[in-house]
């Protein structure tokens, strides 16, 4: 009997999936987009790794890691002073710090 259940679960879980449209799938929002703000500060921050392949390469991809957490962590604290700004400008919250 247990057996017959899944697959009837499994059945009407299919029947409602092919009575759905790709439209009424939920997606995730676009990010938002910011006026005022330089798009590179929007930009990913990504880190071009070497191959590790020797003891001097773990240093070296260690130093390249840190640069590239010091570089985003600076887009952070800028998007954080404009975002600042433009409440302070719009009056709309406190700023926050």
């Amino acid at each position: 009997m247990p057996r017959l259940r899944n697959i009837c679960l499994a059945l009407s879980l299919l029947t409602c999936a092919a009575c759905s449209k790709r439209s009424d799938v939920a997606s995730a929002p676009p990010p938002p987009a910011y006026e005022g703000i330089p798009a590179g500060l929007m930009a990913r921050c990504t880190v071009k790794d070497i191959p590790l392949e020797t003891t001097a390469d773990i240093v070296t991809s260690r130093g390249i890691y840190k640069e590239g957490f010091e570089k985003c962590a600076a887009k952070v604290d800028a998007i954080r002073a404009h975002d600042a700004e433009a409440r302070a400008a719009a009056g709309n919250l406190p700023e926050k710090r």
